[in-house]
């Protein structure tokens, strides 16, 4: 099989479910203060970041989006996503809190890999 063929508009649309439930799972699991080796400043604002970019760049491409309010569209929902799995954090996990900073990363991953992509796609 053929790299073109796995990268099929069908398999990019089950990546993009399945990362979708991969973020919510990783956004509201547990998690245990450990010991961290190395300490990269703003390392949690990076993940989100990089969570959304490749959300917005799987669902734009496993939808066969094209034109940009379509994008748009797609941007504001992951936005949405990600404020309501602050919120779920908020309220259903004990260790974990909401934060503002986090949706605001989420949002900016998705918008740059928008812009990303538009100077790519040409």
């Amino acid at each position: 099989m053929k790299i073109t063929q796995l990268l099929s508009g069908r398999n990019f649309l089950y990546l993009a479910i399945v990362w979708t439930l991969v973020v919510a799972y990783l956004c509201l699991m547990s998690m245990q203060q450990s010991e961290v080796l190395v300490k990269v400043p703003y390392k949690d604002k990076i993940v989100h970041f990089t969570f959304y970019f490749l959300l917005f760049f799987l669902w734009k491409k496993g939808l066969k989006v094209k034109g940009l309010k379509s994008q748009i569209k797609i941007v504001l929902v992951l936005v949405m996503y990600g404020i309501i799995l602050e919120v779920f954090q908020e309220i259903f996990t004990s260790d974990r809190q909401g934060d503002v900073f986090d949706a605001l990363a989420n949002t900016l991953g998705a918008v740059t890999s928008l812009i990303f992509l538009k100077f790519v796609d040409k």
